[in-house]
């Protein structure tokens, strides 16, 4: 494992749907709110972070999440190839059991128009580094 991040929330008015549970695309949102905050703790630039795109997800719903539910959003580095990067999610409800999980790959691309690049070098020993960050309660609408 490498780096890692858990984000404290609650789930938003918003993040739910018509059966008053979390709708589907409310853990996307949960998981790049994450990851981008483990981007910049680990030294990313805005710019670079807009050059990561998704290129294969998989998602579990486990259980629903309700509006107001405090919950935990865990992000971490699986594995750092050369151009891409596999992460996990694991988002826990508030008694601590896996709502939601999955998987994603990003690659690194060297501008928004061209192809992959390698990681920079000086970034990898922290991508690849058991580092867990840990940010507090932030209170949703």
């Amino acid at each position: 494992m490498g780096a890692a991040i858990e984000v404290y929330r609650t789930v938003a008015w918003n993040e739910t749907d018509a059966a008053g549970h979390n709708h589907f695309s409310a853990a996307f949102r949960w998981l790049e709110e994450a990851e981008h905050q483990m981007w910049r703790l680990i030294g990313f630039t805005p710019e670079r972070i807009a050059r990561i795109p998704r290129v294969h997800i998989d998602v579990d719903y486990a259980q629903r999440l309700y509006f107001g539910q405090e919950i935990t959003v865990r992000v971490d580095i699986r594995k750092v190839g050369r151009t891409s990067c596999t992460l996990g999610l694991d988002v826990r409800s508030p008694d601590g059991s896996s709502a939601v999980t999955g998987s994603y790959v990003i690659v690194h691309a060297a501008s928004t128009t061209d192809g992959s690049e390698p990681w920079p070098a000086e970034l990898v020993p922290i991508m690849e580094s058991d580092t867990c960050w840990k940010v507090a309660p932030q209170v949703s609408p």
